[in-house]
């Protein structure tokens, strides 16, 4: 198993980085900087081709599925490449100088790939040590209330070979017939997750739960170093120590990423934020006022494409990147020296900057009532649970969670990060640079505060209005955090360079300053591992990973409902039914993850649903299938489902968000069966663990 999930490693490697690669080099847009930008590419190309076959009710097979977005890459690069080769032909007549500017790059600062090559080591360690050591193997996943959707609509995007966000479904198309449900519009669902996951379980055959799994080790270890080093380098350019320091506080946050990995657990949002931060540096370099032609139609497709991707993986993401980007669009346009007059009169930038910030929120409240008043978004509502002053501390602490919410034991307050943060806001006002992004991180790290501590409606208007769930805000606030941490660490690392150079001035060499250097990383990364702080959410003051890491082998650790003997059952039931049969069984009982888990077409698969919007078929069998030996009814309505097979599986009262939904008697009709049931044939039996086969048909 752990040999696919590192092969399913290397193949979303593939996927994610290169047709977008491709595409961008089409632009001559340096490698340091495409590299960390292709997955916006490449997912916004996968993403646009499964919409157009779901449109077109075309089943989407794999090769299209990964043929199509690199061939238009592919297509682009060669397009790019003949138009080069024209235009160099046509200036070869023209002087050297002219020459030159015909190939030039992308205007982007100079960044080292070594860096890059930093980054990833260091994500890959920090993610192999907090999240693939927490599994207890590599199919393992947190037994929680959003799982569900993650892992059934993704096998049946595989069984159907529709990769929507539009179309989409627990059950797959030739399962239509055994919706418990009423159908109805499901309406868009950001499902990226999902359909990177699917197309991965296909490519090396392998399991949705090993898939997936892997996918969210790419976002961590991969995805989000990447895509932070353009954040920071576009950030604060040419400033080499704050650049060199992200590498190590990128990963530094318990909150994000690691604790949205159990909290949940919401993969799709965690992936999308793990992305979004490569999009900040298009859209800063696409605002330049500088900024070529040539440039400028390339970084506009770049960023449709990158927005395309966002509200497929996650359509909050959007509204963060507002958010956070807001006070960089203001601080613009303060600093533009272009000469605006309306209605015959001049306007000053503090004039522009009103009126722009004026036209955004006027947008924005129109939007809120426009979305979020008929339903489209902010579906849940969380409550608050805070005081002020504890909520306040919190968000100096960085955990902005709190101690008394559900999730508040996943992490926990981290002085050493406090520290450097301060010292980045305090650098930006003292060198007057990044300072919109200091703007951006106090707007949401009280917006924290706020929203865990108040109950007025204004405060979905204010976080973005799709979710006000403390989790995914504190993401963004620790998103903006992390420039700031880099630019902290860095210029502590250069104040102690500075200090010992005083000392003695033959140690200004080299060495001394990237040994001093490491020494402070290495007492920062040391402090925040290992700084305990009281908190009533554990018996002992603890620090954050030792919170997240007892969480973590906690949420993948062998556990019921479905527990690792149960899961080797199914293992079995699946090698013996014929494929697609139709399965009856109790979700309860962990079965509701037996189709994704292992392909076995069981009939319910969620905890809830079971009331006034069930079709009679689904009541009828599942209160009264026991008696599929004398009841005519429940015989014709199980023949007419073609279900063929019951399924039994451990205690369906286990504790936890599925267990807590269960109700004496919903399911009578399934777990009163037993071994002497008439109609029914012992297929598997372990202990109480049943699969039966129905004899009467």
């Amino acid at each position: 198993m752990w040999f696919e999930f590192w092969f399913a490693v290397l193949a979303l490697c593939s996927l994610l980085y290169l047709p977008g690669t491709l595409f961008l080099k089409a632009s001559r847009m340096p490698i340091s900087w495409t590299l960390p930008t292709a997955p916006l590419v490449s997912c916004g190309l996968i993403f646009i081709t499964g919409e157009v076959f779901s449109a077109l009710h075309i089943p989407a097979y794999l090769p299209l599925m990964l043929g199509i977005p690199l061939f238009v890459a592919g297509i682009a690069y060669i397009a790019a490449r003949i138009n080069s080769k024209k235009r160099g032909a046509k200036s070869s007549t023209n002087s050297t100088a002219n020459n030159s500017a015909n190939d030039t790059v992308f205007a982007c600062d100079p960044l080292d790939w070594k860096i890059l090559l930093m980054y990833v080591a260091v994500g890959v360690v920090t993610t192999t040590l907090l999240y693939v050591t927490s599994l207890s193997n590599a199919g393992s996943f947190v037994q929680g209330w959003d799982i569900t959707r993650h892992l059934d609509v993704t096998q049946a995007m595989i069984d159907s070979q529709r990769y929507s966000s539009i179309s989409y479904d627990f059950y797959s198309t030739s399962d239509t017939a055994i919706i418990p449900w009423q159908p109805g519009p499901l309406g868009f669902y950001p499902c990226g997750w999902n359909i990177l996951t699917a197309l991965v379980t296909q490519l090396i055959h392998t399991d949705v739960t090993i898939a997936g799994n892997a996918l969210n080790f790419v976002g961590a270890a991969i995805l989000l170093p990447l895509s932070m080093t353009t954040f920071i380098a576009k950030t604060f350019p040419r400033n080499r120590s704050a650049l060199l320091a992200g590498a190590f506080v990128t990963g530094a946050f318990a909150v994000f990423p690691w604790a949205l990995l159990i909290y949940g657990p919401i993969y799709p949002n965690t992936l999308a934020f793990c992305t979004m931060p490569s999009i900040f540096w298009v859209f800063m370099q696409m605002t330049r006022s500088k900024t070529p032609k040539h440039e400028l139609v390339w970084l506009v497709v770049t960023f449709l494409l990158g927005g395309i991707s966002l509200t497929v993986l996650h359509a909050s993401t959007i509204f963060s990147s507002i958010i956070i980007l807001l006070p960089w669009c203001l601080a613009r346009i303060g600093q533009s020296k272009r000469h605006v007059t309306l209605f015959g009169k001049q306007l000053n930038p503090r004039t522009l900057v009103s009126v722009f910030f004026a036209a955004i929120v006027l947008i924005w409240v129109v939007l809120y009532f426009a979305v979020v008043k008929r339903g489209v978004a902010l579906n849940f509502w969380w409550n608050s649970y805070s005081d002020p002053l504890n909520a306040l501390i919190h968000a100096i602490g960085l955990d902005y969670i709190g101690e008394s919410y559900a999730g508040g034991e996943l992490v926990s307050m981290q002085p050493a990060l406090t520290l450097v943060v301060f010292i980045g806001i305090v650098w930006t006002f003292t060198n007057k640079r990044g300072r919109w992004l200091s703007v951006s991180f106090f707007y949401v790290s009280l917006l924290c505060a706020f929203i865990i501590t108040f109950d007025f409606p204004v405060k979905g208007l204010l976080s973005g209005f799709w979710y006000t769930d403390p989790f995914r805000i504190a993401a963004s606030a620790a998103l903006t955090a992390i420039p700031l941490a880099a630019v902290g660490l860095g210029t502590l690392a250069c104040a102690a360079f500075d200090q010992l150079c005083r000392i003695d001035t033959l140690l200004k060499r080299p060495f001394w300053k990237y040994a001093v250097g490491a020494s402070v990383v290495t007492v920062f990364v040391l402090s925040n591992c290992l700084i305990a702080m009281p908190s009533s959410k554990h018996a002992q003051p603890t620090n954050a990973f030792a919170a997240y890491k007892a969480g973590a082998e906690a949420s993948y650790g062998d556990k019921e409902p479905l527990t690792d003997r149960e899961r080797d059952f199914l293992r079995r039931v699946e090698n013996i039914i014929p494929r697609g049969a139709r399965v009856a069984n109790i979700p309860y009982d962990g079965s509701l993850w037996a189709y994704a888990t292992n392909n076995v077409h069981v009939i319910w698969r969620f905890p809830t649903g079971y009331d006034d919007s069930e079709r009679p078929a689904s009541a009828i069998l599942r209160k009264r299938l026991k008696y599929i030996a004398s009841d005519e009814e429940v015989r014709n309505t199980a023949k007419e489902l073609d279900i063929h097979y019951i399924l039994i599986l451990e205690n369906p009262k286990s504790p936890g968000v599925i267990g807590d939904n269960y109700k004496l008697g919903t399911f009578r009709g399934i777990s009163e069966i037993n071994d002497e049931t008439p109609g029914l044939e012992t297929v598997l039996s372990e202990g109480n663990m049943r699969l039966y086969k129905i004899t009467l048909y």
